[in-house]
């Protein structure tokens, strides 16, 4: 129980921050856009994650400089245009209009996005392959597996909990949906920044 804690509670502590993923799902959410799609492709790719790193592959994914270095230069590219789709939608969006139409984005752009706000940032990588992966060097097998349930009941409690929330209190989040598309640019816009940050260190 205490190992599986561990894994629940250090899962939680590397999720719960607000970043493009978080926000993503949150927007899905207050749009009733393929809620259970977005929660469940971020939950998979934490399950791709989170094995590979407990079982064996993050420290070559950490020290990987050329693939941390795609991943980050893909990410900028992608979170600055989010932010300005999130720009773009906080000022010039009828969400009235929106939710009483059905699924604004395709189910393939939705399946995109939801990929690119997950896989797009090395930070994510590094959170879920390397902290996690490290944190169970010393675990026997077993032990890994309790350690792994124990962090993806936190991740499939978190990304799951946030869509369905958003969904459930959507006409509620609705009436503030300008505000929070402009933290999101602005969420965007800051990761951005880390990101260029990021690069500048891996080169320096």
């Amino acid at each position: 129980m205490e190992i599986f804690l561990k894994g629940f509670l250090l899962s939680l502590s590397l999720i719960v921050a607000i970043g493009a993923q978080n926000a993503f799902i949150i927007k899905q959410g207050i749009t009733r856009n393929y809620v259970f799609v977005v929660s469940g492709i971020c939950f998979i790719c934490d399950v791709i994650l989170m094995g590979l790193g407990i079982f064996g592959v993050g420290e070559f994914l950490a020290k990987n400089k050329v693939l941390n270095l795609l991943i980050a230069s893909a990410g900028i590219l992608f979170v600055v245009y989010y932010g300005f789709i999130s720009l773009k939608s906080a000022f010039f969006q009828n969400y009235t209009l929106q939710l009483s139409t059905s699924n604004p984005l395709s189910l393939k752009k939705t399946i995109l996005l939801a990929l690119a706000v997950t896989l797009l940032n090395p930070h994510v990588y590094l959170d879920t392959v390397f902290v996690i992966g490290a944190s169970a060097l010393t675990f026997s097998f077993e032990e890994k597996i309790i350690f792994a349930y124990g962090g993806l009941s936190a991740s499939f409690l978190w990304f799951f909990g946030v869509g369905y929330g958003a969904l459930k209190l959507s006409k509620v989040l609705i009436k503030i949906a300008k505000i929070i598309d402009i933290f999101v640019a602005i969420i965007m816009f800051v990761i951005a920044f880390s990101l260029i940050r990021y690069i500048f260190d891996l080169t320096s």
